[in-house]
């Protein structure tokens, strides 16, 4: 991507992705003297700690009301009626001299019956509104340096909260035969099947077998959260842009095929491709694609409210989003709009030099604008997200429509989309099959066919690699050797372990006791056998992970934190501070069928939990509809589960995973030189205190 305008200053912010820094705006710059931050912050600590925090005969804490701890290393003064009580931990060190203030205005607690798991409230349920306003600043940010700092803090806080324990980070595995031409892996998407091809002389050329694991959820690309799921939609259904095969700087276009926006950046157009069409196998019948169909897609994501809806709902309004016409779109290129494509950008001031810009001379459908609900420098790589993807009107108003907060059955199998394939049948713990759309506007790919078999067993799916009759298939870390080194035929099978943003976790219940106890939380962490899990289910093809943010990608640190390791110790030194009888504890540990890895880990947890800290432990394998509605029920205690990129950005991380079941009206950052300047955007005695390294983030209501 190139170049957007930002919110607030409109100052021209290059767009950073994967943890690069392509260029940076610094807003603001510390330009008092050390000497007088030094003299201004401990008098101010000092007064502070003197007021509020005096420990009486040792370290105190504040009082705790249902808000969960939210704050590392802070001070907090009592709670005031706008501000409801946190559990603050105290310190008597002086607070440092490079501050961050983050002010929020019209904080709401969002009622239990609509919290989302995975999109308004993290997967364990723990509440905070101090983690809420730090993920909306990280959101809403433009300088890039405040927002790496808010990063980093969340960081520590997700590492210290324990609503989700971190396990690993893992290398991809990928192991396919050497007769697959053109393969390539991208972070976010699995590869589409008509970008490939096979050697003529392999067996079925024009085939592609790939097996699995599991049983999909859903093929209706505003349920379905899944990344299996997200492998055939993607063959299927396409969305207004997309990634060049393994390409992450920059989308490219699909079912749009150019795009600007105004100097704000919350007005985007796209213009859609024509010529394009819906296949219907089920009626066996095109429809033309429309704007239409784009604005409505949008709209339905949001109002079916299902698990990924906050990718849409997050960023854009949809309500006030439209089809406009020609003449409408021409009358707003003739004061200039802002475009950017491939790293370069251009103001443009007609339709025929917008079209040129992206090098495109074909036919369009029309012209559709989505509005922003803020300005977003990544909204381009969200709409190249699954959830984004465009179904057909007709066909979903002719079988149910849209019902608010209800899922259509109809399209869990019955896809209807413009992509290369469609579905010919879904036969269930079976096999998926797709045939070659002959409609497809994206020319004839080579692979005509593709099947999906689903096969649950790790060594029988190997053997089936091995034989030749698979041409690429799932391999466990801890089975890679069974698959290294074999050859057939002149060809050899080829294994590669690039670098992933995939994390691992253990999820437990912050709503149920000993859950909703911090201490039980850290005395579950200290008894994981952590290097054991990297040697034995991983093959050392994983490091352990320590907070919401993978390594290498932007936002992410592992200098502040708590490194947790297997010590009995602090595991039940820990307990013991809970106050939990370890006797009275049954812990139930949930697996998605189909997981080897995720039952390998649970057995170690099982023991290690077991053994350390004297509890009972019981494992349930469940099938992924079952495992579905109690994990997005909160009928569980504990489950494991791991964590892909939707999009290549910390945000895609800390929403989901540590959102935390509160909205603002708005959430703004300040970098500023001293208390003094802090106090003119919040009462700064009553703002609950984040600190990073030598820095520290105070957070409070906005003045005025």
């Amino acid at each position: 991507m190139g170049k957007i305008y930002i919110i607030d200053m409109y100052v021209l912010l290059e767009v950073y992705r994967g943890g690069t820094v392509v260029g940076r705006y610094k807003a603001l710059a510390v330009k008092t003297s050390a000497l007088v931050i030094v003299l201004i912050v401990i008098v101010a600590a000092i007064a502070g700690y003197i007021l509020f925090m005096a420990p009486k005969g040792g370290e105190t804490t504040t009082p705790t009301t249902s808000a969960p701890t939210t704050s590392i290393s802070t001070t907090s003064p009592p709670a005031t009626s706008s501000s409801p009580t946190m559990t603050a931990t105290t310190s008597t060190q002086p607070v440092p001299g490079k501050i961050i203030v983050v002010a929020f205005k019209g904080r709401k607690e969002i009622a239990d019956k609509d919290l989302v798991p995975w999109s308004s409230i993290n997967p364990g349920f723990l509440r905070d509104p101090i983690l809420d306003a730090l993920i909306m600043a990280g959101r809403y940010t433009t300088d890039p340096d405040v927002r790496e700092i808010i990063y980093n803090a969340i960081q520590k806080l997700s590492n210290k909260d324990l609503s989700l324990i971190w396990l690993v980070q893992t290398k991809q595995v990928r192991v396919y035969w050497g007769w697959l031409e053109s393969i390539y892996f991208h972070p976010t998407l699995f590869f589409r099947a008509d970008h490939i091809s096979k050697d003529p002389n392999a067996s079925n050329p024009e085939t592609l077998i790939i097996g699995d694991t599991e049983e999909g959820h859903s093929l209706d690309p505003a349920v379905s959260y899944w990344a299996f799921d997200w492998r055939i939609i993607h063959q299927i259904y396409e969305t207004l842009v997309t990634y060049e095969r393994d390409e992450t700087s920059y989308v490219v276009p699909q079912l749009a095929v150019a795009w600007a926006h105004n100097e704000e950046g919350d007005e985007w157009y796209f213009v859609i491709r024509g010529g394009v069409v819906f296949y219907d196998p089920w009626e066996n019948k095109t429809i033309p694609l429309t704007p239409d169909d784009v604005v409505y897609s949008f709209k339905r994501v949001v109002l079916m409210h299902q698990d990924p809806y906050w990718l849409i709902d997050t960023f854009l309004d949809v309500n006030k989003s439209s089809v406009v016409s020609l003449d409408e779109f021409n009358n707003l290129l003739s004061n200039g709009l802002v475009t950017e494509f491939k790293g370069e950008s251009k103001t443009v001031k007609s339709l025929d030099e917008l079209l040129n810009f992206f090098n495109y001379s074909g036919e369009i459908a029309g012209v559709v604008k989505l509005k922003l609900k803020f300005p977003y420098a990544g909204i381009l790589p969200v709409l190249a997200t699954k959830t984004a993807s465009i179904v057909c009107k007709e066909v979903v108003e002719a079988h149910g429509g849209i019902k608010p907060g209800e899922e259509n059955e109809f399209l869990y199998e019955h896809p209807v989309g413009t992509g290369p394939y469609y579905l010919v049948k879904w036969e269930h713990k079976q096999y998926y099959q797709l045939r070659v759309n002959p409609y497809y506007w994206g020319g004839k790919p080579s692979i005509k066919e593709v099947f999906i078999k689903l096969i649950p067993e790790d060594e029988t799916r190997i053997l089936q690699l091995k034989k030749g009759d698979l041409d690429y298939a799932v391999v466990p870390s801890a089975l890679i050797d069974k698959v290294q080194g074999v050859s057939k035929d002149n060809w050899n099978l080829i294994v590669k372990t690039p670098d992933s943003f995939v994390i691992w976790f253990v999820v437990v219940n912050c709503k149920k006791e000993p859950f909703s106890n911090p201490d039980f939380r850290e005395a579950l962490a200290w008894a994981i056998p952590y290097n054991e899990i990297i040697a034995s289910v991983y093959n050392n093809l994983a490091s352990q992970a320590y907070g919401v943010i993978p390594r290498g990608m932007f936002g992410f640190q592992d200098d502040d934190l708590v490194k947790y390791t297997l010590d009995q110790g602090k595991a039940q030194a820990a307990l013991q501070r809970s106050g939990v009888d370890p006797s009275k504890v049954s812990i139930t540990i949930l697996i998605p069928q189909g997981y080897s890895a995720l039952e390998q880990t649970a057995t170690l947890l099982q023991a290690s939990w077991s053994q350390i800290l004297g509890v009972k432990v019981d494992i349930q394998i469940l099938s992924r509809p079952v495992f579905n509605e109690k994990m997005m029920s909160g009928d569980f205690d504990v489950y494991i589960l791991g964590w892909g990129p939707d999009y290549i950005d910390p945000d895609d991380y800390t929403g989901p995973l540590q959102s935390s079941g509160y909205e603002y009206d708005s959430v703004k950052a300040y970098l500023v030189d001293s208390l003094d300047e802090a106090s003119k955007y919040i009462d700064v005695d009553n703002a609950v205190t984040v600190t990073y390294k030598d820095w520290t983030i105070l957070v409070g209501e906005a003045k005025g």
